[in-house]
């Protein structure tokens, strides 16, 4: 009478991977992560980019809104979604510029749709500042929106995309460096790898 043979001697299939076989996987994986990592890295930068850019484009048109209605220039983020006070907040200018009460019963904000903090706006790519700086250049005078702790390649990416292919870190919309901001900003040096970035909006005086 005929019988099945043990497994032993019939042979058990072949289980596992050979050497080459796990190899080329390997190299195929490794060859895989080579092109869509620093593809995926490269989205992601630019969405960033793009998030802060449109953020402070938003924040100046509100700023320009407020001016409008106002007359004057904002000193800090927050009066565009807080009203101002007469005799207490002041303009850009600073010191004793203090808005009256007719100033003060011209605004009509919100001017932006997102709450607005002291601490400031906090992105992906830095935080802007809450507090506004007023800069002379030449003969031209501009309001700065400070944003700290933006990656250097953000930076010059903004650059670029805003102030076209000639790259000058002092001038144009988009500014940065890695010293300490001057006053009224309190922001130090920037940290490793960063950049201190100012959004420059050409303004009449205050």
């Amino acid at each position: 009478m005929l019988r099945n043979p043990p497994a032993a001697e019939r042979g058990s299939p072949h289980l596992g991977f050979s050497m080459v076989e796990v190899l080329v996987a390997l190299a195929i994986a490794a060859l895989l992560a080579a092109v869509l990592i620093p593809a995926i890295i490269g989205k992601v930068q630019d969405a960033r980019r793009s998030a802060l850019s449109q953020t402070l484009f938003a924040l100046s048109q509100g700023i320009a809104e407020y001016r409008k209605a106002v007359t004057r220039y904002p000193p800090t983020l927050t009066v565009l979604t807080t009203p101002p006070i007469a005799g207490v907040t002041t303009d850009l200018c600073g010191g004793s510029n203090f808005l009256s009460q007719a100033n003060v019963n011209n605004w009509r904000g919100p001017y932006v749709s997102r709450e607005l903090l002291s601490s400031g706006v906090s992105m992906a790519d830095g935080v802007i500042q809450n507090t506004l700086r007023r800069a002379t250049l030449s003969t031209s005078v501009y309001l700065l929106m400070d944003v700290v702790g933006v990656e250097r390649r953000t930076a010059t990416d903004l650059e670029s995309d805003l102030d076209g292919a000639v790259s000058d870190s002092t001038a144009g919309t988009i500014r940065f460096t890695t010293a300490a901001l001057p006053s009224p900003s309190t922001v130090g040096a920037a940290p490793p790898g960063t950049v201190n970035l100012s959004y420059s909006i050409p303004i009449a005086g205050c």
